[in-house]
């Protein structure tokens, strides 16, 4: 061997990782909201993707409308910078805030059974963006079963057939999505 080091020692690396904030953001889509939402840099850590953009991310969908993102603490109060005022959820519980240049639309907290910390804190971080885990969106839409979640959860399904090694159908009907809870 000519001494030749494929991998440096972990302390040689370290100095230069401390240099680097975060991640760089990777994942596009064609609206740029992901870029969108990368430039407002939020504090890490105290956000969370939810809702269609956590399949989009990963090739489970393959479009997204917008962006939903429940932000607390410090990255909330940045989202309250952006000169929007915050109105009232639908759902009665939280604030909501919407990009005021893009489909991005912010809340302050989780729905009802939805802890926010608990959401935020067990994130996936995917590409410098963190997201709600897989198996938190699939539980929500389960309880929200709306014609609109059918398709989405027929899909994780599928990815969790797929992963367990079983064979899947080369496409899910209608009639698959009502069995798919």
């Amino acid at each position: 061997m000519s001494g030749l080091t494929i991998c440096p020692p972990a302390e040689a690396a370290a100095p230069r990782l401390s240099v680097v904030s975060a991640p760089p953001v990777l994942v596009s889509d064609p609206a740029g909201l992901f870029a969108e939402l990368a430039r407002l840099a939020l504090p890490l850590g105290e956000y969370v993707v939810c809702g269609s953009a956590a399949l989009y991310v990963r090739g489970l969908r393959t479009r997204m409308g917008d962006l939903d993102v429940l932000a607390r603490g410090p990255a909330w109060a940045k989202v309250l910078s952006l000169g929007m005022p915050p109105r009232t959820a639908l759902s009665g519980y939280g604030l909501v805030v919407n990009h005021p240049r893009a489909a991005i639309e912010f809340v302050d907290r989780g729905t009802p059974g939805w802890p926010t910390d608990y959401l935020i804190d067990s994130a996936d971080l995917i590409d410098g963006i963190p997201f709600m885990r897989l198996g938190d969106v699939l539980a929500w839409k389960q309880r929200a079963r709306r014609p609109k979640d059918l398709p989405d959860i027929a899909a994780v399904h599928r990815l969790r057939r797929l992963w367990n090694g079983d064979s899947t159908p080369a496409h899910t009907t209608k009639s698959d999505w009502r069995k798919a809870s």
